[in-house]
């Protein structure tokens, strides 16, 4: 039968692990950066939620004989949630006329094309969620970098130590640039100045150009702290459909400045993580449509981008 077949290749221990590596290398590095992985053990779960109300503070680990130790945990004030379930699928029609060697090239390339279709819907969810609550900051400010008298540099120096009093030292600061945002600041007269281009005294007497404006790999070197910077270039087509394309960046004229863990937990005070189950949130599969004819490929997640810290984060829009 056309079901066990596809179903027994497909579940072969290379097309399993090739769909677990393919998987984890669609995953998008910005929606990583901004809301990393988090891992939680089950579908429904607690997690601490810091605001200006409820704030981080760093506990107290000293200890007097025969007195009581902090104890961490959660509690019934904590926020309760439940991982969003999430999936796409993929039809390989007339697979009787493959051999098992095609049936497993067009296995592959449909958990490939699944897999980054999967990790570019979560990247724009996670996009989408960070700007609204960037914006909505009471740290957010309107700057036009495009203003030669405006100097991005010690606005964006105001901004880490603003955050990094929120965040209370409890995750390093962050920067995700939006595309013409970091255009404007390559290109503003107090940005380029602070680099200074050699004219001679280069190895063996050959002239040493520098840069004269940044790339986004040297902005943390600018900057107090040099925390790590990233730039969001994902694009997306705002029009509905049927009418004419309207295609804009996700994250366009904003800077987002954020605390964060590279590897958060339940408990940090990270402004915003992506929450997942433990041990692998994409789930590959297949199954045989109603009419019998065609197998096809599904991937299914749960995943769940939070804010989780709405007071450690700013942005320069």
């Amino acid at each position: 039968m056309a079901e066990s077949r596809i179903a027994q290749l497909a579940g072969s221990p290379l097309l399993t692990n090739f769909a677990i590596t393919v998987s984890q290398r669609a995953i998008r590095p910005v929606g990583q950066f901004i809301a990393p992985l988090c891992e939680v053990p089950d579908l429904n779960f607690r997690y601490k939620k810091y605001t200006d109300k409820n704030r981080y503070r760093v506990p107290d680990t000293k200890r007097q004989p025969g007195g009581k130790v902090t104890r961490l945990g959660f509690t019934a004030d904590d926020m309760a949630a439940t991982l969003e379930t999430n999936a796409l699928d993929f039809p390989i029609p007339n697979i009787e006329g493959l051999s098992d060697e095609q049936l497993g090239f067009s296995i592959m390339e449909g958990q490939g094309i699944i897999a980054d279709s999967a990790a570019l819907a979560l990247e724009n969810e996670i996009v989408t969620v960070a700007q609204t609550a960037a914006l909505a900051s009471a740290l957010t400010q309107a700057v036009d970098f495009t203003d030669d008298t405006v100097d991005p540099i010690a606005l964006l120096d105001n901004l880490i130590l603003s955050v990094l009093k929120a965040a209370k030292n409890g995750a390093p600061v962050k920067i995700l640039f939006g595309t013409t945002k970091f255009k404007q600041f390559r290109n503003n007269k107090n940005v380029k100045s602070r680099y200074i281009v050699a004219a001679g005294g280069g190895a063996g007497g050959k002239s040493s150009l520098g840069t004269v404006s940044p790339t986004i790999e040297d902005v943390g070197g600018l900057l107090m702290t040099s925390p790590e910077v990233q730039l969001s270039m994902m694009v997306i087509d705002q029009a509905a459909p049927g009418v004419a394309e309207n295609i804009q960046f996700l994250l366009d004229t904003v800077v987002i400045v954020f605390a964060s863990n590279g590897t958060p937990n339940r408990m940090d005070p990270s402004f915003m993580k992506t929450f997942a189950r433990m041990g692998g949130f994409f789930k590959p599969g297949n199954y045989m449509t109603e009419d019998q004819r065609d197998q096809v490929l599904k991937m299914d997640w749960t995943t769940l981008p939070s804010v989780t810290n709405s007071a450690a984060v700013g942005a320069l829009k």
